[in-house]
């Protein structure tokens, strides 16, 4: 049975506020009227950042400690593209994966190499300063996680082989 953390429902069509029309500024020109807001999540009405990936772990789990005191859990999937999709040098992409949950930081502790999981989460682009300048990354933001299938251990499987 494979293991879960946070749970999987379709999500009911958003409730949204009507915009209202747009009112002219001092100068006589019309100026965009305020967004309309989904009701339950307070955000611009048609804005969503849902992602879900399933691929192969090609970096471990691991978990650092920030300044602030919190703890962020990393990992690396590998998503393979369809024939069609692939070019010459990439068959695959590979994503970067972060939480910040302790139940995410509990549940991949097992995960191990060649591990097929499924990530449900939100892009997220994190910047900072280098000694380069500015840089930047995209990553999942996990929000819910699942080992779909563990990676047959290698050495099981060569005694397995020999006995």
């Amino acid at each position: 049975m494979p293991d879960t953390t946070g749970t999987t429902a379709t999500a009911p069509a958003p409730a949204t506020v009507p915009t209202e029309p747009a009112a002219p500024d001092r100068a006589g020109a019309r100026r965009p009227a305020k967004a309309a807001l989904d009701r339950e999540s307070g955000r611009e009405a048609g804005h969503r950042n849902e992602v879900v990936v399933a691929g192969r772990i090609t970096a471990e789990p691991y978990v650092r400690e920030l300044a602030s005191g919190d703890r962020l859990t990393t990992w690396r999937v590998s998503i393979a593209r369809a024939p069609a999709q692939q070019r010459p040098s990439q068959s695959a992409d590979p994503i970067t994966c972060v939480s910040f949950q302790q139940a995410i930081e509990e549940r991949t502790r097992e995960w191990r190499l060649g591990d097929v999981v499924q990530v449900s989460g939100a892009l997220r682009r994190r910047f900072w300063r280098s000694p380069k300048g500015s840089a930047s990354v995209v990553e999942i933001e996990a929000r819910a996680v699942q080992r779909v299938s563990r990676c047959p251990d290698p050495a099981a499987s060569a005694e397995a082989a020999r006995g």
